[in-house]
Order: C-alpha cells, then sequence, then structure tokens
C-alpha cells in the first residue's frame, strides 16, 4: 500500500491529509515502473528543479531551494500520470503521451516542463546537535523579524544528541515546520490567531507525523525510521495549520 502522510490537526479534529486520494491503486503503479518520469534536473521558465526515484515515489527539489518534497504517484487522466504533495495537492502533471507541466505558487495554471540533465538524489542533511540548535534559534529569530511571532524550538535534545540519523530527521522535520509556520502566517489573520495561541514549537517522535497544541506548545511529530516519508512537509504543515485554524490558506 502506498504510505500516508497524516497530519492532525489538533487533538479532537483530524485532518488527516492522505496522498495520494487513490492507494489501492499502488500496486498498479509500482508495476508499471513510472517509466514515462525520468529522473533528472527539470526546467519550467525560471524554475529549475531535480526530480529522483525514491523507493516507490519521488523526490523533489526546487534549485536554491533546502527543502526536499515527497511526491505521491497516482494515475491521471487519458493514461497520464499526477505527482502529489503530502498536503495532496497536484504538483507535476505527466501526460500520457510524456509530456510534464509542474505547478508552482507562482504559476498556479501550471508551466510546461522540460527534462534537462542528470541529477543527484539528494540526503538528509548531517548536522551537529550545536548546529540544530542553531538553527533552532535562527528559525525563531526569522519569524520574529518578518512574522512578528515570538516562538522558540525545541526538542530532545539530549536524545538527538547520541543518535546522528534521529538528528538528521528530527532537523529536516523542524526546518519543514517553520517554512510550514512562515507559509501560513503570511496570512495576516493567520498570523495573528497563530501568535495569540502557539509560543513555542516541540518536535517529537511518533509512529506518524502530526501536528497538535497543547498549553500553546505546537506538537510536531516524525517517524524516524521512515526517512523522508516520515515528516510532513512545509506545504503539509500550512494546510494542517489552516484546518486547525479555520483560516483556509492555498494548498
Amino acid at each position: 500500500m502506498m504510505r500516508a502522510l497524516a497530519i492532525l490537526a489538533c487533538a479532537v479534529l483530524a485532518c488527516c491529509l492522505a496522498a495520494p486520494a487513490q492507494a489501492q491503486m499502488s500496486g498498479r503503479l509500482q508495476q508499471q515502473h513510472f517509466g514515462d518520469v525520468a529522473p533528472g534536473t527539470y526546467e519550467a521558465g525560471n524554475t529549475r528543479f531535480t526530480l529522483d526515484r525514491y523507493q516507490n515515489e519521488f523526490l523533489m527539489r526546487f534549485q536554491g531551494q533546502p527543502e526536499v518534497f515527497v511526491l505521491y504517484a497516482d494515475f491521471g487522466s487519458l493514461g497520464g500520470r499526477v505527482l502529489k504533495y503530502d498536503s495532496g495537492a497536484i504538483a507535476i502533471q505527466v501526460a500520457g503521451w510524456g509530456g510534464m507541466t509542474i505547478y508552482t505558487d507562482d504559476h498556479p495554471d501550471g508551466l510546461p516542463t522540460a527534462r534537462t540533465g542528470d541529477s543527484v538524489p539528494p540526503s538528509l542533511p548531517q548536522v551537529s546537535l550545536q548546529q540544530m540548535q542553531s538553527a533552532a534559534d535562527d528559525e525563531a529569530a526569522h519569524l520574529a523579524y518578518a512574522r512578528g511571532i515570538h516562538l522558540s524550538f525545541t526538542a530532545d535534545w539530549s536524545g538527538v544528541a547520541v543518535d546522528s540519523s534521529l538528528r538528521a530527521l528530527a532537523f529536516d522535520a523542524m526546518e519543514n515546520a517553520a517554512r510550514g509556520i512562515d507559509r501560513f502566517t503570511a496570512n495576516p489573520a493567520a498570523r495573528t490567531a497563530f501568535s495569540q495561541r502557539v509560543v513555542a514549537v516541540r518536535l517529537q517522535t511518533s509512529a506518524k507525523p502530526y501536528i497538535k497544541i497543547t498549553d500553546k506548545v505546537l506538537i510536531v511529530t516524525f517517524n524516524p525510521r521512515d526517512g523522508y516519508f516520515g515528516r510532513a512537509s512545509s506545504r503539509a504543515i500550512a494546510f494542517a495549520l489552516g484546518k486547525l485554524f479555520g483560516i483556509p490558506i492555498p494548498n
């Protein structure tokens, strides 16, 4: 079965972001191996990105941006394919004849895409405890400066100190959470609501990635055994926050 990334909008309200919608078709998709989607570097107007296989799914990274997105493969119309973010939004459509279209925030109607070369698959960043703690302070400072939101980022520092693999995914999950908060609070109403209810963000391990608010602390969980599948993207975090606060934002 295709993995699904579920984010809980709060303790009592679940907003499951299953990606993709038709998980029962996963076996058929895997058998076809998506031979018409070639890993490599791609260009669409001024947008450049890489696309690489990751188990039975894909990893996408935009040039000049650190985040790595997991894209989940699903069937499209007329023999085509769609690659979706973990939030459920369509990232790329592949026509039956092989043409690709990417959808971005700047170009929601899509841009035709062409492969330009090979790529090197991304890997989780290897960081020290000091680097992760410094990044936590940097993310808090950025949100204070850019959004006027004052909060702290924390984790089980003693746990991540002794486990480099745990620390790598915790760092990645923290960075995605910060980017998701930044994306959500670009909306003035969301900024006000968030600042009133959240004063800290805490990273925790769990069987599935989810978010919830407890005593003004936004809990963001990740599964260190699942690699990139084990944490939510910034888009999924922002989308779940929109559900939690009742302030929808573009997915």
